[in-house]
């Protein structure tokens, strides 16, 4: 096992490459479960282009993020992991699962498998996570992984997005 794969009580989490391309292109496309994330719904080239910078911030940057399975039978239930944000947040969780598995609890666990890798391995000294107000789920998800709600922004379409955020307890930066 490399040094970024992670197991978890019921998840595999592999970093994400090329060869994930086809299974997360369905992923992308998928609106149920696109819709809730900043750039929405992706083409078959978006997606393309979206898993080469996956891929490639794994040895950019020291982390990145995962497709998740399950450990039971394999199949794909979702993607996430570790982005530097492209707003002024910093490294932030980033989560999206099928609709089959929205609600099964995987959210909290791939959260914590992040958290960990997070303070662990990448020694970061702070992760943040940005939802919509309205996604009370993923609002739960959060919060059951030991993050903590900061602020609300208002965003230029006049849309709420919640920042929760959550320190590493070894780090003296806080």
């Amino acid at each position: 096992m490399d040094r970024y794969h992670r197991i978890t009580e019921r998840l595999d989490l592999r970093p994400i490459t090329l060869a994930d391309a086809d299974r997360l292109a369905v992923l992308h496309a998928d609106a149920r479960v696109m819709n809730l994330l900043q750039h929405g719904v992706l083409s078959r080239a978006e997606s393309d282009a979206m898993v080469a910078n996956y891929e490639a911030e794994w040895p950019a940057l020291g982390f990145g993020s995962w497709t998740a399975s399950e450990r039971a039978t394999g199949r794909l239930v979702g993607l996430g992991g570790l982005r530097v944000h492209t707003g002024d947040y910093g490294v932030a969780i980033r989560l999206a699962f099928t609709p089959e598995a929205q609600g099964q609890g995987y959210g909290p666990e791939l959260a914590r498998a992040s958290l960990e890798f997070a303070f662990e391995v990448a020694k970061l000294d702070r992760v943040v996570a940005l939802t919509r107000s309205d996604n009370g789920p993923s609002q739960r998800s959060l919060e059951k992984s030991g993050m903590v709600r900061e602020r609300e922004i208002r965003m230029e379409s006049g849309r709420i997005i919640l920042l929760y955020a959550v320190h590493n307890p070894k780090s003296a930066k806080r």
